[in-house]
């Protein structure tokens, strides 16, 4: 009865797996920090040797890393920059692959993907600065009168920007403003020379720091008649 005996054993594996992940927002432009993590399973049998991992964004940066050797239970992280996008309508979405030369017990979990569909993706925050000439004061010609422009911010991104004002053909460059989403300023006074003609003050929006979503609020125009008598 002893004269012959069997012995079986199963084969070990590892089971690698990564995740990807991208702050929620990022001001356009701008350079952000993401991180991605590579991990041996501590369910594993067999320490994964040769780990190979990548990231790719949907702007077009791909980066590998050479991780070597995961042990049992053991994970590596690792932290990446990218650029955010600064066009409008345009999210960033990243995924991330991991490889092994150890035979595996499982490759579904080989991949990460952030992206839109998933909610998972990295929106940009875009500025909106605004200029708008209040109304001139009437008076007589050759007077002169104040008005003040509103400076505003309608984003999402914090800017800093330099109004610049145009009154009757000649040029003042305002100081810097830095102002938060949805904050609103009002300029110091301007003084307009009330001609024989008419006044006419022009504000725009120059030199803003962060990509601008709209365009259309980046300049202002008042006008002004001046005031005359009738003697008779």
């Amino acid at each position: 009865s002893n004269n012959s005996d069997t012995e079986t054993s199963g084969a070990l594996f590892a089971d690698v797996s990564t995740e990807v992940d991208l702050p929620a927002n990022g001001v356009a432009g701008s350079t952000v920090s993401g991180t991605v993590v590579f991990t041996n399973s501590a369910a594993a049998g067999a320490t994964a040797t040769a780990v190979t991992g990548t990231v790719s964004l949907s702007n077009g940066q791909v980066i590998t890393y050479n991780v070597g050797t995961l042990t049992v239970g053991q994970s590596v992280t690792y932290t990446f920059t990218t650029t955010v996008p600064a066009t409008t309508g345009t999210v960033l979405e990243v995924t991330s692959t991991v490889a092994t030369a150890t035979p595996e017990t499982n490759t579904a979990n080989n991949q990460d993907v952030d992206n839109a569909s998933g909610g998972e993706q990295l929106t940009p925050l875009f500025a909106d600065p605004g200029v708008n000439v209040q109304p001139i004061p009437s008076g007589t010609a050759g007077s002169t009168v104040t008005t003040t422009v509103t400076l505003s911010n309608s984003g999402s991104a914090t800017v800093s920007f330099t109004p610049v004002v145009v009154v009757n053909g000649v040029t003042t460059t305002l100081a810097p403003v830095t102002l938060a989403p949805g904050q609103t300023v009002s300029s110091a006074p301007i003084s307009v020379p009330l001609t024989a003609t008419s006044a006419t003050v022009t504000a725009s929006v120059t030199g803003a720091s962060v990509p601008d979503a709209n365009l259309s609020n980046n300049s202002d125009t008042e006008t002004s008649g001046a005031l005359f008598a009738d003697v008779s």
